[in-house]
């Protein structure tokens, strides 16, 4: 790339509109009055009128959209700007917005790896998912790894056709989620059965771990849902069908606001009685407590494992 076309993208990205990115990305948003305040990263607000942005948690903000990407969510450099130099994001414009047109937009996946060593070791080792899930998943060409190592777990539709993606990335140090450019109220969903309930779930993960942790009879003839955050949209389809919803979305002050705004039925009373926020943090507690008494139960030489 000539030294003028990698100037003119990295100045779309710094002046790329962080709010629409972090919407359209699957992050976890509120609008409060003109400012968007992105959930879980310490205090973090983008101000909608002028496309600023400060963390309090960091005590630092600015103009440049890069040095948020990089600075507080921890992308690095180089997929910090290419996010945010893509297609999909716009430059900002600081004048009074136009009236919003909805344009469907193609559907980009991330370039596949040829292995998945990297999702099998954070998905099994990392978040105490079972190896026998993961396996099934990229059998039934739901899940594979990018070439950034990340997880990309594939929505499809009913006759098959994959229409988006949920990506979670595999680097504990670098927090990442996010969904393939192109996507729109698609969601990553797992069949049992001939479905006749719904339990939606505000990640992937939480989905698998769920479904490694539940009574595997009552969950016959059902559909788990990720919606890749709190999207009321995303599930519209599971409500018109008839179905009933169980919401198995966090344990916290925005799962109990989704679950009364959408008048659906907690499926989450055990997260509470455990004191964790979500279905993955009670999976890895379970496996905590299954090694432990594993470690002090007596040595048998006969037993069958």
């Amino acid at each position: 790339m000539e030294n003028t076309e990698r100037n003119e993208q990295l100045e779309r990205a710094r002046n790329a509109n962080l709010a629409e990115y972090f919407k359209a990305s699957g992050y976890e948003t509120e609008q409060i009055r003109n400012e968007l305040h992105i959930k879980n990263f310490g205090g973090l607000y983008v101000n909608l009128n002028d496309n600023s942005w400060y963390c309090f948690s960091a005590n630092k903000g600015g103009n440049n959209a890069v040095n948020c990407l990089t600075e507080i969510i921890g992308m690095d450099f180089k997929t910090a700007v290419e996010e945010l130099s893509g297609k999909r994001f716009e430059q900002h414009q600081r004048e009074t917005p136009q009236n919003n047109v909805n344009v469907k937009k193609e559907l980009e996946l991330p370039e596949r790896a040829d292995n998945m060593k990297m999702v099998f070791a954070y998905l099994c080792k990392t978040r105490g998912i079972s190896a026998e899930i993961v396996s099934q998943l990229a059998r039934e060409k739901l899940l594979y790894q990018d070439k950034r190592g990340n997880a990309v777990f594939l929505h499809k539709d009913e006759n098959g056709k994959i229409i988006g993606a949920e990506i979670q990335g595999t680097n504990s140090q670098k927090r990442f989620k996010g969904i393939a450019k192109g996507t729109s109220d698609s969601v990553f969903s797992f069949q049992i059965g001939e479905p006749k309930k719904c339990y939606v779930f505000e990640s992937a993960i939480d989905l698998l771990s769920f479904k490694q942790l539940a009574n595997q009879e009552k969950i016959q003839n059902s559909v788990l849902v990720s919606m890749a955050g709190l999207k009321p949209n995303s599930i519209e389809k599971f409500k018109s069908s008839g179905m009933k919803i169980y919401s198995c979305v966090d344990n916290d002050d925005a799962g109990r606001a989704f679950n009364s705004s959408q008048n659906l039925t907690p499926c989450n009373k055990i997260l509470q009685e455990n004191g964790v926020k979500d279905f993955n943090e009670l999976l890895q507690k379970s496996n905590a407590v299954s090694q432990k008494i594993e470690k002090n139960s007596p040595k048998n030489s006969h037993s069958v494992r």
